[in-house]
């Protein structure tokens, strides 16, 4: 299911929004004055779907409703707790009631509830010790390995109570209606700050203080993108391997005598050397021999040059999706760069160089706005998942208003090749440009 539009009632107490998507051009932009509460809907879906309610029940909202394209409805609540729980719950935010209106049939009903303090019978300390992908950062606060995200204590007994020997949770866990339904609509937010990381892609992080774990996200791209050309070409070698191991009995086994007709053969050598030169120039593939067609070629020659070209689209099939995104990513990058341009190393994943003299440099000496383009174009190529619903806050912070303007093609393009949906909160005019088809206006209610 994909998200077709957004409710938001009573938000800071008085500000109603709808907020139709446009599903069909991949990108919605929100845009109006300060204090209409961009920022507060995108962190709002973002912690329904990432179910963090915990977060989602501090907001100040009264209703929020999720529309999908393909039917349905989930509207939550916030609901001020009875005066029964006393005075030493964790928070005074209020409880999430979650209803779900299916297109068909009859809806489900959930209340999400927070936890007391006096209902914790063991030091906090202990909770990462359980679960070890938990680290512990703060006072009440974790960072999960898993997702990258910080939780509190609350989404920590929530999420992982079953992981804990002892203590006890309040109420019940996630519904499992509930949980597919978010679960199938994967969503990101990409914030403001987006230039620093915490923790490893790996999924591995470090402890125990979080000043520890603070890296430059360029850092753990360029590592990231390393492990994945060496994934990559493992499995293009290894097919490669099993094809040559085989080729002779395919050979001998053709069942028709006739092979390809003789420019058949020479388009087709001629559009793979090309397709070849481009993952050359990338940085997947070594240049190697280049084979010189001689003028004249027998049938026997067509029909083993024809299962050979056959082999080796079906080898370069496989890199043809990293290849794909890598260019893109380069492509929009380097037009972006002035004085410096980034390129692909099998070993290092990215390197910077300089464009007089090239040179290398460190990718964290980039200016803040070279290494934000380089930052959020890696990671909606390389880093989220088919049909993701991307949240970008403010995409104007430190680019150049001429970076402004490619903002919509480069994410369109984006859009397109990773088959991602945007929503951007944005106050540029330079963003939106001539695009105001895309936008939605957020009205302060004045």
């Amino acid at each position: 299911m994909t998200l077709r539009s957004i409710t938001v009632t009573k938000l800071f107490g008085e500000l109603d929004h709808y907020i139709p998507l446009r599903v069909a051009e991949g990108l919605t932009l929100l845009h109006g004055p300060n204090g209409v509460g961009k920022t507060s809907i995108l962190k709002a879906v973002d912690a329904l779907f990432n179910q963090q309610f915990s977060k989602l029940r501090s907001m100040p909202i009264e209703k929020l409703g999720v529309e999908f394209s393909e039917g349905g409805l989930i509207e939550v609540s916030w609901q001020t707790p009875k005066p029964d729980r006393g005075p030493q719950s964790l928070s005074t935010a209020k409880n999430l009631v979650f209803h779900y209106h299916p297109h068909h049939g009859r809806g489900v009903r959930w209340v999400y509830e927070g936890i007391s303090r006096r209902e914790i019978d063991f030091p906090l300390a202990a909770i990462d010790d359980f679960v070890p992908h938990l680290s512990r950062i703060g006072r009440s606060e974790w960072l999960d390995a898993h997702t990258n995200r910080s939780l509190d204590l609350d989404d920590v007994l929530h999420t992982y109570g079953q992981m804990i020997p002892f203590g006890r949770r309040k109420g019940k866990p996630t519904p499992d209606w509930l949980r597919r339904l978010l679960s199938d609509n994967p969503v990101y937010l990409i914030e403001a700050q987006r230039l620093v990381s915490t923790g490893d892609p790996s999924g591995r992080v470090s402890r125990p203080k979080a000043e520890q774990m603070q890296v430059a996200t360029v850092s753990l791209y360029k590592r990231d993108l390393a492990a994945k050309i060496r994934n990559t070409l493992a499995d293009y070698a290894d097919y490669s391997q099993s094809l040559d191991s085989t080729f002779p009995n395919r050979l001998l086994s053709r069942s028709s005598p006739s092979g390809p007709r003789d420019q058949e053969v020479r388009d087709r050598y001629t559009q793979q050397a090309e397709r070849r030169k481009k993952y050359v120039e990338i940085g997947l593939l070594d240049a190697g021999d280049v084979l010189l067609l001689p003028e004249n070629l027998d049938d026997h020659a067509l029909g083993v040059l024809g299962v050979y070209l056959d082999d080796i689209d079906d080898k370069l099939t496989r890199l043809d999706d990293l290849a794909g995104r890598l260019e893109l990513f380069l492509d929009i990058v380097n037009q972006k760069l002035r004085r410096v341009y980034v390129e692909v190393d099998r070993e290092n994943g990215l390197v910077a160089k300089t464009r007089k003299e090239e040179a290398e440099i460190a990718l964290e000496s980039l200016s803040s706005g070279e290494q934000q383009e380089i930052v959020i174009a890696y990671g909606l190529l390389f880093r989220e998942q088919a049909g993701t619903l991307v949240l970008v806050d403010e995409p104007e912070l430190s680019l150049h208003v001429s970076w402004q303007l490619d903002f919509i093609p480069d994410l369109l393009r984006i859009a397109q090749l990773a088959r991602l949906n945007f929503i951007a909160a944005t106050h540029s005019p330079q963003i939106i440009n001539d695009r105001w088809d895309l936008t939605v206006a957020l009205s302060d209610g004045a």
